[in-house]
């Protein structure tokens, strides 16, 4: 396992939502509600409440601003801060993942139970004009989720999620949008967060062990477990994971 720390840049704020890929190309948002990432030199102020925001390629970011009064609540600008699109992705978020031209997000419980779309969908995808094209939900025919817990980008093209109520592991072909089940490994069920490589999925946080990677190839249905001291962990590609502190965050890799 290795880990590698980077600090960001910060002197009188701390980061206050961080997402990263496995390389450490971080975005940022600041207590100050500043946007901070290595493609834009001078942090952008965009004059709004901002929860998220993550990179969607080297000419679009999309950022999620807390909007009470309206349900356009996702923007996506480009790295001068000019808005392209606004579009409603729900308020319950648990996680966003960006997979080539479409955006993935899970939604928490309270947003599914209350029944309102997007968020009743557990997952939901929208591609880059901000219209939904999948709702998990909408389309089984099997149990639905109650909360959808995590999701991983499997490779170009295909994502993996789990949650509570249906406790398959569900892949998602985005080209064609069929959905096919596999029975997850008793020791992986509950597991917070994700991340895939080389056929393997990586999952971290389960129902019964906090701490552990637990590794499950799926060609060869075998697991095995990597300890750690690692708790509360998020995911990025390529079987890593990282931990945000108030002015840095880790790259965490399990299988290096």
């Amino acid at each position: 396992m290795t880990t590698k720390t980077i600090e960001l840049n910060l002197i009188q704020e701390n980061i206050s939502y961080l997402s990263t890929d496995d390389l450490g190309n971080f975005i940022a948002v600041t207590s100050q509600n500043r946007i901070v990432t290595p493609g834009i030199k001078t942090p952008l102020e965009l004059g709004v409440d901002l929860v998220m925001a993550k990179i969607i390629n080297e000419e679009r970011i999309l950022i999620v601003v807390h909007h009470p009064d309206t349900v356009e609540n996702a923007v996506i600008i480009d790295y001068e801060g000019n808005c392209q699109v606004k579009f409603n992705i729900g308020n319950s978020i648990n996680d966003i993942k960006i997979n080539g031209n479409k955006i993935i997000v899970s939604y928490f419980d309270e947003g599914i139970l209350k029944g309102d779309k997007p968020d009743y969908d557990a997952l939901a995808v929208f591609n880059l004009n901000g219209k939904q094209v999948f709702g998990f939900n909408s389309c089984t025919l099997g149990e639905k989720l109650i909360d959808c817990y995590c999701v991983a980008n499997q490779n170009s093209g295909k994502v993996m999620f789990n949650g509570y109520g249906n406790f398959s592991l569900q892949e998602l072909d985005l080209n064609n949008l069929k959905i096919t089940s596999h029975k997850i490994p008793p020791a992986c069920i509950g597991a917070q967060s994700a991340s895939t490589k080389a056929g393997n999925i990586i999952f971290h946080s389960t129902y019964q062990d906090k701490t552990s990677f637990f590794i499950w190839n799926l060609q060869s249905d075998t697991l095995h477990q990597i300890n750690s001291e690692f708790k509360n962990l998020q995911s990025t590609e390529n079987g890593v994971f990282f931990r945000v502190d108030k002015k840095s965050f880790t790259l965490i890799s399990p299988l290096e």
